[in-house]
């Protein structure tokens, strides 16, 4: 079993697909957004850092949490509503979105820079 989301990207969508145990700690099934949705595409050296100071939960999102190693899951803070696929400290990519229901997604990824590359 594949326990690592993956974001797909065609002409018309970007998808993140979610392995069998990540939609468990989401609860929630794959994402996906329309391309036009995506407004910026950025590459980070630590996806966690994004999530600084949000919580899973705790009344402000749904999925499993745990500081430092883990979130997965739909979090909602001042900023607005991001869905985050981040495990460990690693490099992750950030899609700020326009018109959705949600404002942003964070994913870890073994290569950002090539997600980034494919998109606005």
């Amino acid at each position: 079993m594949r326990h690592v989301a993956r974001l797909l990207i065609d002409q018309r969508r970007v998808t993140v697909r979610l392995s069998a145990l990540e939609m468990l700690e989401a609860f929630h099934l794959n994402v996906t957004v329309p391309r036009t949705a995506v407004i910026a595409a950025r590459a980070v050296p630590d996806g966690m850092a994004e999530l600084r100071g949000m919580a899973l939960g705790t009344g402000m999102g749904t999925g499993t949490g745990l500081p430092g190693v883990m979130m997965v899951g739909t979090i909602r803070d001042g900023y607005g509503l991001t869905f985050a696929v981040c495990r460990g400290s690693g490099p992750a990519v950030v899609l700020d979105l326009a018109g959705h229901t949600y404002d942003r997604i964070v994913v870890t990824v073994a290569d950002p820079g090539a997600i980034v590359r494919r998109l606005p």
